[in-house]
């Protein structure tokens, strides 16, 4: 006599095969599916270090695989190690402090992320408190600019709406602008007028981190200044420091010039230099944040870099002179404006029409989504599911009809048929 067969039921052989094809596919879910993406080479080429130069910035968008609604700051986190590895935040400081934040997240996942580095979250994240919304909200505290607002809208040819642009220009402040530059394989246009009133207007093209610098540092800084200069020449020598007791208070601001107005009394100044070096001479034109300097009348707009002297040489000794304050914008501008390129997947692509443009770009980054390797599986364990059940109830039959037959033959139960 054969041994008797362990019969399973079908149902339990098809949870057994679902559990088994669907662990892996559970698994790329729980993990974020964190291989599931595809990076922008162009991040690593002299096409990103090129825009470095000019002025541009890198910030974050996003990270496939993750979710914002269920861990802000591993999203924060994964983004911040993918631009790291690539490409600096600026040409002011390696570490990045801009970043994208949908508008559905609480005060304690905005500081979760501010933990991780980011001091500018935009833009419209509907926080209590804002920065830039109108002409008027002034940023008061750091945490302001966990609400940045969008005054300029967007770019985008149709979109854009230039005499709102104008209007809101004229009462000063900061704009920031929306930004994509394709669609999937679509390019998407932008207005060219804008782009060309933008271009030779007063304002000053600044980039989210940089303009968040130049506002912090304005509230934490110690000067050093003396009508006498030791070579004998006339003038005077100043510095703006930024002490430990600043850099205590947020050491993730970057070191930025800022624009000091002087009234010199009738004073000629002849140059500026650090030593040796001597500052760039400005036309007062200048849109893109650097150190020089320009006269104007009595006044002298003299823009510096923290915790470096420089001597002002004048024509004739310098008699009483005023510090007048130091200038909300860059070289005294009117207004300042950012414009950020949100989930910027291909820097190429997007940037390669402003290679000529005076305007800086704060490019949001994030990886392309790629193919899941695992896309396939829940597909193949439906078709295997339904094939393992089919089977299993086939033969779980046949070995019934094949016991029934034996026992009959050996006198176990009676033939049905006599």
């Amino acid at each position: 006599m054969s041994p008797p067969r362990i019969l399973i039921a079908p149902h339990i052989v098809a949870l057994i095969l679902l559990s088994t094809i669907s662990i892996p596919a559970v698994c790329a879910g729980v993990t974020g599916d964190v291989e599931n993406w595809e990076e922008d080479g162009w991040l690593k080429t002299k096409i990103a270090t090129d825009r470095l130069a000019a002025g541009d910035e890198f910030g974050c968008y996003g990270f496939p695989g993750y979710s914002w609604q269920a861990n802000a700051g591993d999203v924060a986190s994964a983004c911040r190690d993918y631009l790291t590895e690539r490409i600096s935040a600026s040409r002011w400081s390696d570490n990045p402090i801009s970043i994208y934040t949908p508008n559905d997240l609480n005060y304690a996942d905005h500081e979760a992320i501010s933990n991780l580095g980011f001091s500018v979250h935009g833009d419209n994240t509907g926080l209590p408190g804002t920065a830039w919304h109108s002409a008027n909200d002034t940023p008061s505290f750091a945490e302001d600019w966990y609400n940045l607002g969008r005054r300029g809208g967007s770019i985008e040819s149709v979109i854009a709406d230039q005499s709102m642009v104008e209007s809101e220009a004229q009462q000063g402040g900061l704009l920031n602008f929306y930004w994509i530059g394709r669609v999937n394989d679509a390019s998407v246009r932008h207005d060219g007028d804008l782009v060309d009133w933008l271009e030779g207007s007063d304002g000053w093209s600044t980039t989210w981190g940089e303009a968040w610098s130049y506002w912090a540092s304005q509230r934490c800084y110690e000067l050093e200044y003396d009508a006498s200069i030791e070579s004998g020449e006339h003038g005077i020598t100043f510095q703006f420091m930024r002490p430990e007791s600043c850099i205590a208070q947020d050491s993730r601001v970057w070191p930025v010039p800022l624009t000091w107005v002087f009234d010199l009394n009738d004073s000629i100044v002849e140059k500026v230099a650090n030593g040796t070096v001597e500052l760039s001479t400005f036309d007062g034109t200048e849109k893109i944040l650097n150190s020089g300097w320009w006269q104007d009348g009595n006044l002298l707009y003299l823009t510096v870099r923290p915790n470096i002297q420089v001597e002002i040489i004048t024509a004739e000794a310098v008699g009483d002179f005023d510090i007048v304050e130091v200038s909300e914008n860059f070289n005294n501008r009117s207004f300042a404006f950012t414009i950020a390129g949100h989930s910027t997947e291909d820097l190429f692509q997007w940037s390669k029409r402003y290679d000529d443009s005076n305007l800086r770009f704060t490019w949001l980054v994030i990886p392309r989504t790629g193919d899941s390797p695992l896309a396939w599986l829940p597909v193949v364990g439906v078709i295997v599911l339904i094939a393992s059940v089919a089977g299993t109830y086939y033969l779980t039959k046949k070995d019934q009809h094949d016991h029934k037959k034996m026992a009959t033959e050996l006198g176990i139960i009676g033939d049905e048929s006599e």
